[in-house]
């Protein structure tokens, strides 16, 4: 695999020091890729830090119209059934998610998360009884109160529908 030809990396957040704000990650449009895998780089935590990590759809790319993916909403077939965290160095751990959401805990400190979407499962959702085509993708990140939490989110993008040179944009 060649990375510059068979994906496209995209910074959604540049590293920063998120202490008391929660955020969300530029939208990533999925048109042209099969599959997209959000790192969450962690830096420095305090021990009452505790954020939940959401997966949210979108129409566009402003994230007007959207929605958080939950296993209560049936938004679309996509789900957040797992995510992947290192433990110690660079062995990552497939974790079981139960409610589409998961919290980043003082245990994540100086650790990167994974969490992956699979176009194939976007489809459509449902927002103020419209319903529309859940091409965009994004995470959204819990305010850690006024706790320390420095982050920074990339995101690759694998299997680009017209792969070349430079693949296409996923952020507009």
């Amino acid at each position: 695999m060649f990375l510059a030809e068979d994906c496209k990396l995209v910074s959604v957040m540049r590293p920063i020091d998120k202490t008391g704000a929660a955020f969300t990650t530029e939208w990533i449009s999925m048109k042209n890729y099969k599959s997209a895998d959000f790192i969450i780089n962690l830096g420095v935590m305090t021990s009452t830090s505790n954020q939940a990590v959401t997966l949210k759809v979108a129409n566009d790319a402003s994230g007007t119209k959207n929605k958080a993916i939950t296993s209560a909403s049936a938004a679309c077939s996509l789900t957040l059934p797992f995510y992947y965290k290192t433990s110690s160095g660079d062995t990552l751990v497939k974790t079981s998610v139960s409610s589409s959401t998961f919290n980043l805990t003082k245990s994540s400190d100086a650790k990167h998360v994974i969490v992956h979407v699979d176009a194939g499962k976007l489809g459509t959702f449902i927002a103020s009884s419209v319903t529309y085509d859940a091409d965009y993708v994004a995470i959204s990140v819990a305010t850690p109160g006024s706790h320390a939490c420095l982050a920074a989110v990339d995101c690759i993008l694998s299997e680009p529908r017209y792969a070349s040179d430079s693949n296409p944009t996923a952020i507009t």
